[in-house]
């Protein structure tokens, strides 16, 4: 009989409320090593809250929030960006690359908030470029991409780091049906790859149907979908 996975990701307990609204109420997720979960939900429901509560982007009013046995809730100042820019990485549907940047560049910067050698780092971004295909745009503007390799790049990016948690907020949104399935193949295989465990928001049924498991987010907490 092969062992349980072990966990990557322990939340306990988490709260957060905004003036006359509560958003999440004594969630809990736990997610395995290589794992992908995925998260569907109304708008409004608190999806995105929660990703920024994981990714210690805001910091919930109560509960814990655990990475590989770590917890992340309490760290402040450089411990916490450094926490977040080492073992966090992030992908969203705005693809958020700086245009005065190429594509090597924009995902270098990873690199550089991660305290990353940057010849090191340099050589992995190369390799993540060649394995979706970017070989031949290292150093084209990514004003001039289309917005699959846009979301691509954005992947290269926040996988640069080898991060144990990868957050997708609506990775696929700005994108066709067809683009949309082939970054999706790509970021699930890079990050199975690599043993990160991933995170998707998602109001995609064919997206969340990939995932190892489904959950949804309502009335604060987290339930299981069939």
């Amino acid at each position: 009989m092969s062992s349980p996975a072990r966990t990557r990701l322990d939340v306990n307990g988490l709260g957060k409320s905004y003036p006359g609204l509560d958003v999440l109420k004594d969630l809990a997720l736990r997610v395995a090593a290589s794992e992908v979960v995925a998260i569907r939900g109304a708008s409004g429901t608190g999806k995105s809250t929660l990703l920024h509560c994981l990714g210690l982007l805001d910091r919930p009013d109560s509960g814990s929030i655990r990475l590989d046995g770590d917890e992340l809730t309490a760290l402040t100042g450089d411990a916490r960006s450094r926490a977040r820019a080492q073992r966090i990485g992030f992908v969203f549907q705005a693809f958020h690359l700086l245009p005065e940047f190429d594509v090597l560049e924009n995902v270098l910067m990873t690199a550089r908030t991660a305290g990353l050698p940057l010849a090191e780092a340099e050589l992995r971004a190369r390799d993540l470029l060649t394995r979706l295909g970017l070989t031949d745009r290292a150093r084209q503007d990514v004003r001039t991409l289309s917005g699959g390799e846009r979301q691509r790049v954005a992947l290269c990016r926040a996988l640069l780091p080898r991060p144990q948690l990868l957050l997708a907020d609506e990775p696929t949104g700005n994108l066709d049906p067809a683009t949309a399935a082939v970054v999706l193949d790509q970021l699930l295989d890079l990050a199975r790859q690599s043993q990160t465990s991933v995170v998707i928001v998602t109001h995609d049924p064919a997206i969340a149907a990939r995932a190892d498991r489904r959950l949804s987010l309502h009335d604060g907490r987290l339930h299981a979908e069939s």
